[in-house]
């Protein structure tokens, strides 16, 4: 009884997918050219979920039915031993919290005047650094790297517009554009 406890969650997400995959195969669309259409993205998310889920069945299956799932505080529990003292309660940041808050409104506010670009490269370094990383090498890399990886992603594969910005930002926005084929 209680491996099917554990598989019922499972198969209701399975079934489930199944059933939307059915949905997104029968979209009623105009293809344009080499373009996909609006049911590439539902299904390959879809086709994730169940593979996710198929991969999560068989391992509850292959498991053996004496085995009782371990809980992870039974697993920490063990880990420690007396002489070792008990672990310190985790310290809280909720200015670091609202720091992160106030930051990702500025990147929506921003957004239109700046450019995807530029605002992305300037959020994903503050957030970086709010976070308390400190080496900027790293902060600077991850953050133009990033912004360079999402613009590609979402204008080139999965065909989003984003916004440009507003001159004299938009140059940058349309530079990037242009050395990436994107149209």
């Amino acid at each position: 009884m209680p491996r099917l406890r554990a598989l019922l969650p499972y198969v209701l997400v399975l079934a489930a997918a199944a059933v939307l995959s059915y949905n997104a195969l029968h979209f009623g669309y105009t293809p344009r050219g080499d373009r996909p259409g609006p049911d590439v993205w539902p299904r390959a998310i879809l086709a994730l979920l169940a593979l996710a889920c198929v991969v999560r069945i068989v391992t509850v299956l292959r498991r053996p039915t004496d085995a009782e799932p371990a809980m992870l505080q039974d697993v920490i529990a063990d880990a420690h031993t007396v002489d070792e003292p008990p672990p310190a309660p985790p310290r809280h940041y909720p200015a670091l919290l609202a720091t992160g808050i106030a930051m990702t409104i500025a990147y929506v506010a921003l957004l239109g005047t700046l450019g995807f670009f530029l605002d992305t490269v300037l959020y994903i370094a503050a957030l970086t650094r709010t976070g308390r990383y400190t080496r900027w090498p790293v902060i600077v890399a991850v953050a133009f790297g990033g912004a360079l990886m999402f613009m590609f992603i979402f204008m080139k594969i999965v065909y989003l517009s984003l916004p440009i910005g507003s001159p004299p930002f938009a140059s940058v926005s349309l530079l990037l554009m242009q050395l990436m084929g994107i149209r």
